[in-house]
């Protein structure tokens, strides 16, 4: 490895747009998988449908642990390292990542082996539903540490600036999957059993794939980071779960935060359940964009702290922020002025496209703050600076979760808009004025 990283010193406008760009698209594709499974399993009835969306959002928990939480957690540490041109850290930095995936995997299988049932029946009551849904875990999650070493190490490869090869790795899952699928899943009404099966092992041989394209990525020669035993600190280790567990944090409260606010929408009947919940999908769409973004901070960021350029580096993460925050921000006020956009080409019933329009007209303004506050966290991930980003996310939990106490059927639909209109603004503005006063002062 050299002295300096070369993200140090280059021109950042190109910089940030080469790296951006591919990781804006990868982590696109990353996404794409689970909406071409529901295209698969539509023509096996509901009931497929049902069971498989009761376990994705377990694979979704998976992917924001191992990408975002534990993954963002590498990309600094392998980023500060090469920008310090320590090699022996990059490379035990890689050798924990793995641990970690092997580690994190298993535990998440063996979770969802004990406790995936008690889920699928608090969700439901049809038999079939619940079991082709342990069914379809129970085949799918054996091979998680597959998608956990999928992302830990393309976040390997994202700290050490290479955006393009994990973009290439999320292809490959997609591509393997479509073709898995279309393989495996009967279209002919076989029955939910079958296709659940299909779905399943279309999934987990996707992973397998690309899990076995992201090793050969790591090893080859042209990789600046070597993965020795040898280099592995318990220490190190340590370090690097702290960090992710604390951001692992963030993943939990957003799940719960999700949670919450479909429990508050339900309170308006189902046509406002689902047409507040085709709004908030558009954040399927921007937090790619987001992460893609974040993701090329990380590296650049972590890059000037290991070369002990502290000030430097905050500079440049508030200028990757502002450009999160118009990109988001402009999409946000666009959509607030012209929401059946959206609404119309993803619903169907015109009371439910009624709904989504409402819900986008008072929430899009906000995703600015949105954008302002996830960017932020991603550019922690470099400067090790999580503790706001988090208090962030708790504020906003704590502000939309006494909606349950106060907000019910006969309460204006406005006031519970307005109050996760409130919380996101609340999330963005805790976290940029935390981190303004506190850590990223210079």
């Amino acid at each position: 490895m050299s002295n300096s990283s070369p993200l140090i010193d280059a021109p950042l406008g190109p910089t940030m747009l080469k790296l951006a760009v591919p990781g804006v698209i990868g982590a696109l594709l990353t996404s794409l998988p689970g909406l071409f499974e529901a295209a698969f399993l539509k023509e096996a009835g509901a009931e497929a449908l049902a069971a498989a969306a009761l376990v994705y959002p377990l694979v979704i928990l998976s992917g924001m642990f191992s990408a975002g939480a534990f993954g963002g957690a590498v990309s600094g540490f392998i980023a500060r390292a090469i920008g310090s041109g320590d090699a022996e850290e990059a490379s035990g930095v890689l050798v924990c990542a793995v641990l970690i995936s092997l580690g994190g995997g298993v535990l998440m299988w063996l979770l969802v082996v004990l406790f995936g049932p008690l889920l699928y029946q608090s969700a439901t009551d049809n038999v079939t539903v619940i079991e082709s849904a342990r069914y379809y875990a129970a085949l799918l999650f054996p091979v998680i540490p597959a998608y956990w070493l999928i992302n830990m190490l393309s976040s390997v490869l994202r700290g050490s600036g290479d955006m393009k090869r994990p973009a290439v790795v999320a292809a490959s899952l997609l591509t393997s999957y479509v073709l898995l699928a279309w393989l495996l899943i009967p279209l002919n009404g076989s029955g939910t059993i079958l296709a659940i099966e299909g779905a399943a092992s279309a999934m987990a041989g996707s992973y397998v794939f690309a899990a076995a394209l992201v090793i050969y990525f790591v090893v080859h020669p042209s990789q600046p980071v070597r993965f020795r035993i040898s280099a592995f600190r318990s220490e190190l280790l340590a370090r690097i779960l702290k960090q992710g567990l604390l951001a692992a944090t963030q993943s939990v409260m957003t799940i719960v935060y999700a949670m919450v606010t479909t429990v508050i929408f339900s309170a308006y009947g189902t046509d406002w359940l689902a047409g507040f919940g085709l709004a908030v999908r558009l954040e399927l769409i921007m937090v790619p964009v987001i992460f893609g973004i974040g993701a090329s901070m990380i590296a650049i960021v972590g890059a000037y702290v290991g070369a002990g350029r502290r000030a430097e580096a905050i500079a440049i993460a508030w200028r990757g922020v502002l450009v999160n925050v118009m990109l988001i921000g402009s999409l946000g006020l666009i959509l607030a002025v012209f929401p059946n956009v959206w609404c119309s080409m993803v619903g169907s019933d015109p009371a439910v496209i009624s709904s989504c329009g409402k819900a986008l007209t008072v929430v899009a303004p906000t995703y600015a703050f949105f954008a302002l506050g996830l960017s932020c966290y991603l550019a922690s991930q470099a400067l090790n600076t999580l503790s706001f980003p988090v208090l962030g996310a708790f504020v906003r939990l704590v502000i939309v979760s006494t909606g349950l106490f106060w907000i019910g059927a006969e309460t204006s639909i406005d006031v519970g808009l307005y109050l996760v209109a409130l919380a996101a603004v609340a999330y963005g503005v805790v976290v940029a004025l935390g981190l303004r006063l506190g850590p990223w002062k210079v």
